[in-house]
């Protein structure tokens, strides 16, 4: 009973001194407790401090281009590094294929020409009552098996990389040609060249790569504690080039060996001045109000979870709830209500932290 009784007065004394905001002291005894003072920084930048990240493609933004049908390449208009945008002709490909699937599409057209016009004189018979109205759907049925099998064939010739137009000009014209062109399917930069003039490809072989790298990610390793107070449209800044991102995820993913997780971010404007893989540095920027300061690390002293500083006022000492939100080697970022202005103790932090407890002090 007398160890529980203690243990209960131990604790309301200690709710007590938690409860006190101020210490009297006396310049003497401040002097006793070796106390030394500074002046509170003002954080005005709203960085955090720097972490690594990695440079990385979007895998969305890289086209294979491969070859429509099996031939002969005959021509390439570029090489890796150039620049294209989407629907420019980067090459040529000559392919007896191709000479066959546009005859196949001519009979088949023509068939569903004939049908056609077999259906409009039926419809006008069955009008004046001269045929049975069994013979009309036969027709029907006749001509819509043609239609659908040259919409078939069209699709066939659009795979095999012929336009609409030259489609539209294979049917009035009746030309048929055996040269296919290339065609780059998104805009965006020659990363990798598989093929060169004269070789014989498959239908489906790679030709280029193609990869548009605006935007680019930023795969970002930050501590946990920094990544929970993240979201979407965070701000992120590259120091050295002068470059902003946004936050797009936070991974769910911890690094065990150095309790990081990975922040993707976007980066839109200035990606010219950036390469995929390039490590850089960056610092993500604080979206809160509230004011910040930076005072050294030993200025803070902490008691379980709360952190708390010495503020100088008249003839005592102010104890100062604080927030850390950044810790670096030597300073730490808090957040606190304060005005800028306050002097701090910066040194003999141990002495008013047992004073401020009860374990000491007069």
């Amino acid at each position: 009973m007398k160890k529980m009784l203690f243990l209960m007065l131990w604790a309301l004394g200690l709710h007590q001194v938690y409860a006190a905001t101020t210490l009297p002291l006396s310049a003497s005894q401040l002097k006793q407790m070796q106390v030394q003072w500074g002046h509170l920084q003002v954080e005005s930048s709203g960085l955090s401090a720097r972490y690594p990240a990695e440079v990385v493609l979007p895998p969305t933004q890289t086209r294979v281009v491969t070859a429509p049908q099996g031939g002969l390449i005959t021509k390439l208009s570029v090489s890796v590094g150039d620049t294209v945008k989407q629907g420019q002709v980067i090459g040529q490909l000559s392919s007896p294929d191709l000479v066959s699937l546009q005859s196949q599409y001519l009979q088949v057209e023509t068939q569903a020409r004939l049908h056609a016009q077999a259906l409009q004189r039926d419809q006008a018979l069955f009008k004046d009552g001269i045929i049975a109205q069994r013979r009309l759907q036969e027709t029907q049925s006749a001509h819509e098996t043609s239609q659908a099998m040259m919409a078939e064939r069209q699709q066939t010739l659009k795979l095999a990389g012929m336009s609409e137009a030259h489609i539209q000009q294979l049917a009035q014209k009746r030309t048929m040609q055996n040269g296919i062109a290339i065609v780059a399917p998104i805009s965006g930069q020659i990363m990798l060249q598989q093929q060169s003039v004269g070789a014989r490809v498959d239908m489906a072989m790679p030709i280029f790569t193609i990869s548009n790298p605006n935007p680019l990610w930023l795969m970002i390793q930050v501590p946990m504690q920094q990544a929970q107070r993240l979201s979407p449209g965070s701000a992120v800044y590259l120091p050295k080039s002068g470059l902003s991102a946004k936050v797009e995820t936070v991974l769910r993913q911890l690094n065990k060996n150095n309790q990081t997780t990975q922040v993707r971010a976007s980066i839109r404007a200035g990606t010219e001045q950036l390469s995929v893989g390039q490590i850089v540095e960056v610092a993500l920027v604080e979206t809160s109000k509230a004011q910040r300061f930076i005072v050294p690390r030993q200025a803070v002293a902490r008691q379980g979870e709360q952190a708390v500083i010495f503020v100088q006022q008249g003839q005592a000492v102010a104890v100062i709830p604080v927030r850390v939100t950044l810790e670096q080697a030597q300073q730490l970022s808090i957040q606190a209500n304060l005005r800028g202005d306050e002097v701090v103790a910066i040194e003999g932090i141990a002495a008013l932290k047992g004073h401020w407890l009860g374990l000491g002090g007069e």
